[in-house]
């Protein structure tokens, strides 16, 4: 293996063992110097690409934002290629992508993950701190179509639909606990969340087809979301 492949593999490895344990037993529990053992890898290997513990964090969450991102607009662009983008549109592909990531066996750590981050009272003013990406590209998505918000509930309404995901989606148990209630479907339950996160980012916006709605749309081609977050 060259020494620049090594080195890309080295801190791929990095991160995928991070987010593992930091899923597991949280953040401020998980040492460097654990990382590196589970790893296989040398101590200095953490201070050597990412300088510390909190860069390593955020390098986490800009890996998957980017990888979340090119997902919904891959999702856009095959589920709409020829119409105005709805919300339920871009809740959908919001709900679809995060159902992915979790499923996948390389991303079925990060929904933990971001549970851990949320709470801890140390590092989680690192995403605090910024947007990321992917939700700026719903909020550039979701302005058009919600021109009675103002901006800060706009913004809102989009942290609480990421946050309805989160929950939603993966291992969190929200549909396990719904299915033990009621007898339903995996496919009932992701069409149950699009309905519950395109309510929540309509804000009283007509989410689909409907009275008013024309002029509460967006050409989808103009409005990618990979275009909004560059």
């Amino acid at each position: 293996m060259r020494k620049d492949a090594r080195g890309i593999h080295t801190r791929d490895l990095l991160l995928r063992t991070a987010e593992r344990l930091f899923a597991g037993q949280g953040i401020a529990r998980t040492s460097t110097r654990q990382i590196t053992a589970e790893a296989g890898i040398s101590r200095d290997a953490i201070h050597y690409h990412f300088g510390s513990k909190a860069a390593l964090v955020l390098a986490i969450v800009d890996a998957r934002t980017e990888e979340l991102s090119a997902d919904i607009e891959r999702l856009f662009a095959v589920n709409v290629p020829d119409r105005d983008v709805t919300i339920r549109d871009i809740a959908h592909a919001m709900v679809v992508a995060a159902t992915k990531m979790a499923e996948h066996e390389t991303g079925r750590y990060y929904h933990p993950f971001l549970a851990a981050l949320m709470n801890d009272p140390e590092f989680r003013h690192l995403v605090n701190s910024r947007s990321t990406p992917q939700s700026e590209a719903v909020v550039a998505l979701l302005t058009p179509l919600t021109p009675g918000l103002g901006e800060a509930e706009r913004v809102y309404r989009v942290a609480c639909a990421f946050v309805l995901i989160l929950s939603g989606t993966g291992d969190s148990g929200v549909a396990e606990w719904v299915s033990s209630q009621v007898a339903t479907t995996p496919g009932q339950l992701l069409m149950m969340l699009v309905d519950v996160v395109t309510s929540v980012l309509a804000g009283g916006a007509p989410a689909a087809d409907g009275p008013g709605a024309p002029e509460r749309r967006v050409a989808s081609r103009g409005h990618r979301p990979a275009a909004a977050a560059r």
